[in-house]
C-alpha cells in the first residue's frame, strides 16, 4: 500500500540528507527513509555515508556536501533542508550540513534517531559545540516525549523541539499465519544488530542457563548483523541448535516470513531511540518483551508486553517463561499491540510530516 502522502510541489522544495538507504542497507534512519520513500512523490534524498570502508565513507561525505553546496545554490525549489541524524560521527557529520543550510537561508531540520544520545553527549569535553548545532536548526525533530524532555533539559527550547512518531509500514499479514494451537513452542523473534546493546547475548546466556527447561517450549529465530562469529559460537557452546535459528541479516520478503511466523517479540536493548523492529512487530500483532529505556515505553506496557531491566537474564527468562507458560495471553496483548502501533504507519506519520514542512514554509 505505498500511497503517496506527501507530493509536489511540497516533495520538491525539501531535500533530505542522512545514511545510504539503497538496497534494504541496515540501520534505523536507512529503515526509515525506505518507508518515506514509497509515500513521497518526489523523495530528493543524498547519502552522506555509507556501511563500508573508510575511505569510500569520506569520498560519500566529500561527495555528499559538494551536491548538497550546488543543488542550495541553484535549485530555487530547495526550501527546507532535513537532516537524518544520530550521535557520536553520525553527528559531527551532519554539522557542516546545518550551517550549509542556515547559510543559504532555507529552513533546517535535525531529526534526531541517536540511541546513545545521552551517553554521547554526557561523555563528550565539547557540550557547548554540541549545544550550538541543536540549537542552530529552526526544528529539532525527536522520536518520543522523553527524548523531547531530555533535550528540553539541556537547554533546548521547547518550541523547537517536536515528536515525530518512527515509522513502520502497513503490515502484510499473510492468510495462513498460524494461531498457537496444540501445544507448539511459542515462537520468538529478534531483529536487530547483533551485539550486547541489542541485548542479544543476555537472552543466549539465558536461554543456556535454563536450556532443560526451555527445549521443546520455545523457539528462537534470530535476524541481525555485526557480531556473527560471536553469536554462533554461543549457540554452540550453549547447545541451542535444537531451539535457536540464525537468519543472518533479513529485509524484504523474508523479514514479512519472520513476522508471520513468530508470536512474540523480543528485544531486551540496553539503550535506545524508538526501534523500528518493535514497530514493526506491534504491526503484526505481537506481543513484546523489552526494556524501559529511549520511547520504548511510550508504545511497551504490561498492557502488550513485559519490560525487563537491561542485561538482566533472569527478568528476560522469566518474560519468555511467562508465555511459554500461558500462550493463551498471546493473542489479547498482541491485539493491543496493533492499536498502539496505528499512531506509527503512515497515514499518520507522513501527515504529521508535512504539517510540519507547511508550518516551517508558511513562517
Amino acid at each position: 500500500m505505498n500511497d503517496i502522502k506527501i507530493k509536489r510541489p511540497l516533495s520538491d522544495k525539501v531535500l533530505m540528507i542522512g545514511v545510504y538507504y539503497k538496497h534494504h542497507a541496515p540501520g534505523g534512519i536507512a529503515a526509515v527513509v525506505q518507508y518515506y520513500e514509497g509515500h513521497f512523490e518526489n523523495l530528493r534524498y543524498i547519502p552522506t555515508t555509507r556501511d563500508t570502508n573508510f575511505i569510500v565513507k569520506v569520498l560519500y561525505g566529500i561527495t555528499a556536501y559538494i551536491k548538497v553546496f550546488f543543488l542550495l545554490l541553484f535549485d530555487r525549489r530547495i526550501k527546507i533542508l532535513h537532516i537524518q541524524t544520530s550521535s557520536r560521527i553520525s553527528f559531527w557529520r551532519k554539522c557542516p550540513f546545518v550551517k550549509l543550510g542556515k547559510l543559504f537561508g532555507k529552513k533546517v531540520i535535525t531529526h534526531m534517531h541517536a540511541s546513545q544520545f545521552k551517553v554521547f553527549y554526557n561523555e563528550s569535553s565539547k557540550k557547548a559545540t554540541i549545544k550550538k548545532y541543536l540549537l542552530l536548526p529552526d526544528r529539532l525533530i525527536v522520536l518520543s516525549e522523553s527524548w523531547k524532555e531530555w533535550f528540553m533539559g539541556i537547554g533546548v527550547p521547547k518550541e523547537k523541539i517536536i515528536v515525530l512518531h518512527n515509522i513502520t509500514d502497513y503490515p502484510k499479514i499473510a492468510n495462513n499465519k498460524k494461531n498457537i494451537t496444540s501445544g507448539r513452542p511459542v515462537r520468538f523473534l529478534f531483529m536487530g544488530e547483533i551485539g550486547e546493546r541489542k541485548g542479544v547475548f543476555d537472552i543466549l546466556r539465558g536461554m543456556t542457563n535454563n536450556a532443560e527447561e526451555l527445549n521443546g517450549k520455545m523457539e528462537l529465530r534470530i535476524g541481525g548483523n555485526k557480531h556473527e562469529d560471536e553469536l554462533k559460537k554461543m549457540i554452540s557452546d550453549g547447545h541451542l541448535e535444537n531451539m535457536l535459528k540464525f537468519e543472518g541479516w533479513v529485509s524484504g520478503d523474508k523479514k514479512i516470513e519472520l513476522l508471520n511466523w513468530a508470536d512474540v517479540f523480543i528485544l531486551p536493548s540496553h539503550n535506545e531511540g524508538l526501534p523500528i523492529s518493535i514497530l514493526e512487530a506491534m504491526s503484526y500483532g505481537m506481543p513484546i518483551i523489552s526494556t524501559p529505556v529511549g520511547g520504548i515505553p511510550e508504545v511497551v506496557s504490561e498492557q502488550n508486553g513485559i519490560l525487563v531491566t537491561p542485561s538482566n537474564e533472569k527478568e528476560i527468562i522469566n518474560a519468555i517463561r511467562f508465555f511459554t507458560n500461558s500462550p493463551n495471553v498471546i493473542p489479547r496483548l498482541g491485539k493491543h499491540s496493533a492499536d498502539v502501533v496505528k499512531t506509527y504507519l503512515p497515514d499518520y506519520v507522513l501527515g504529521h510530516l508535512k504539517l510540519i514542512y507547511e508550518n516551517l514554509l508558511s513562517e
